[in-house]
């Protein structure tokens, strides 16, 4: 059979090269896997046939097309120029104006979207123009909405989240609480980054009109009725009422429900919304697939149990050995998404998480994270080409103003890390430990 852990590199060094040649993600890892058991399993190749209904079989991933359809029928309701509007109102007053309302907007949106790309393509085509058209500093704006458009996968619901507590096996509801923090959190460290650049150099940003309380409530008659939608989806998670399935579904016909009352449900919105859901989910869900296949392939080559045994064997100090998962983690986030760097590594990264006595709600928010800053490292960073499309800039434009941000999320990794309670306090408090 081979060498596991040689297996194991020939197989993600195939994988890289496939996709550095531009075949989508999802067929490389099929690829990966097909091969891998011909060559290697030999007449094992039945078990791969298993593969796909062991998978997609889970009630939980029923809540990603729900989730999914949530989103596409508010955004193509206009609720992203509600949240723009209304985000505009409340934090224009500060130093950086509208910038912040980049990132506000942002994390509002990832309440409704639980995708990065999405959530910056959606805030992104009414943002920058408008910023555009003000003379704000280029590099800020563009890296405000890239570092603002990767908290969709963080603040809950969160299509990442739901796939690792499938994977993990741990409870989606946690992981959604364990989310909120660390989200608002780094929206605050964005806020408070930009505010110090326009601080030190006014020409970054013109100065807007001053705080009132009059155009602040004005703000919030756009956002409310978002506020009230994830009150009740979230709401219903935290408070026991309802799972994350079942919370997807309430929160798909309340959706619904909004955009009859904005009167902006035709034909036409919930046909775009429909088949924007499918394509998604339809994408998301053969990424699963293909890198189950190719961790199917894996298991059976033992090789994370060998890399698993390797790591811990090295007898390194614990935080040591997360230091580099860690780096694991960023370096296979500059060529692979992060659903597929889920799927394809949990299997032996979980089992040295466990064995080192880290919680597993604490490192799936921190691996959120760390898929997050994937989003912004060339050149696979999805959030990097939604925004170099959207603004019609270089992509070196984009990238160096993303830099920052970066950082500044590096920064936070290293907060969840030293404070893990600002990840498990709030799942302890509404679910017990």
């Amino acid at each position: 059979m081979g060498d596991p852990i040689v297996i194991g590199i020939v197989s993600f060094t195939v994988l890289l090269v496939l996709m550095l040649v531009s075949v989508p993600i999802a067929v490389s890892l099929a690829m990966v896997a097909v091969v891998g058991y011909f060559v290697f399993a030999g007449r094992g190749i039945g078990l791969l046939a298993l593969v796909p209904f062991d998978t997609l079989n889970s009630f939980v991933l029923t809540a990603i097309p729900l989730y999914v359809f949530m989103g596409e029928v508010l955004v193509h309701c206009g609720a992203s120029e509600m949240l723009y509007r209304g985000t505009s109102k409340m934090l224009a007053w500060a130093p950086g104006g509208l910038l912040h309302s980049n990132v506000g907007a942002c994390a509002l949106f990832a309440t409704i979207s639980g995708s990065s790309p999405a959530t910056a393509a959606a805030v992104g085509a009414v943002a920058y123009p408008a910023l555009a058209q003000r003379k704000y500093d280029t590099k800020l704006t563009l890296g405000s909405l890239a570092a603002g458009g990767t908290l969709g996968i963080l603040i809950p619901p969160s299509i990442s989240l739901i796939v690792y507590g499938m994977l993990a096996e741990a409870s989606v509801g946690k992981l959604f609480a364990g989310g909120v923090i660390p989200g608002i959190l780094l929206s605050i460290i964005f806020m408070t980054y930009i505010a110090i650049r326009v601080i030190g150099n006014p020409q970054l940003a013109p100065k807007e009109e001053a705080f009132s309380f009059k155009r602040a409530l004005s703000g919030l008659k756009d956002i409310w009725p978002i506020a009230i939608l994830m009150l009740i989806v979230l709401g219903g998670i935290f408070g026991g009422l309802m799972t994350p399935t079942e919370s997807a579904a309430i929160g798909a016909s309340a959706a619904l429900i909004l955009a009859l009352g904005f009167r902006r449900l035709t034909w036409q919105v919930l046909r775009k919304s429909l088949v924007s859901s499918i394509e998604i989910t339809c994408m998301v869900l053969f990424i699963v697939l293909a890198a189950s296949m190719l961790a199917s392939f894996l298991g059976r080559m033992r090789a994370p149990e060998a890399f698993s045994t390797l790591i811990l064997d090295a007898n390194l100090p614990a935080m040591a050995i997360l230091l580099l998962i860690y780096l694991l983690y960023l370096f296979l986030g500059c060529f692979i998404d992060g659903i597929s760097m889920m799927v394809l590594t949990l299997s032996t990264i979980l089992p040295v998480v466990t064995a080192l006595g880290f919680d597993l709600i604490w490192f799936g928010v921190i691996l959120t994270v760390l898929i997050e800053v994937g989003m912004l490292t060339p050149p696979m960073g999805i959030n990097l080409f939604v925004l170099q499309g959207i603004s019609g800039r270089s992509l070196t434009e984009v990238v160096s103003g993303s830099v920052p941000f970066f950082l500044l999320m590096l920064v936070g990794i290293v907060l969840f890390t030293i404070f893990p309670s600002l990840i498990l306090w709030l799942p302890t408090v509404l679910f017990g430990s």
